[in-house]
């Protein structure tokens, strides 16, 4: 079976088009009646975090659920290695 990171690749997406499917994913699961801590647990995620997604799309719409990297390395397909 193929990597994700392959399938990805395969189907011409990335985590980052993922991650704002996961978000959508969760206000799907909402309105059909889940609580935030139930899809918390089948996102695997806290349930602070799916709050924090519902209050950010209350207040911004849409665009409050792109996904944005903090923290960490980039991604490697924007990495590069600094010039000597």
């Amino acid at each position: 079976m193929d990597s994700s990171g392959a399938l990805l690749e395969k189907w011409q997406s990335d985590e980052r088009a993922v991650r704002e499917r996961e978000r959508w994913h969760a206000l799907w699961l909402l309105a059909q009646g889940w609580s935030e801590a139930q899809v918390a647990w089948a996102l695997e995620r806290d349930a602070h975090t799916i709050g924090a997604w519902v209050n950010a799309f209350g207040a911004a719409g849409p665009r409050s659920l792109a996904f944005e990297q903090t923290g960490g390395p980039p991604p490697p397909s924007t990495w590069q290695p600094k010039p000597r």
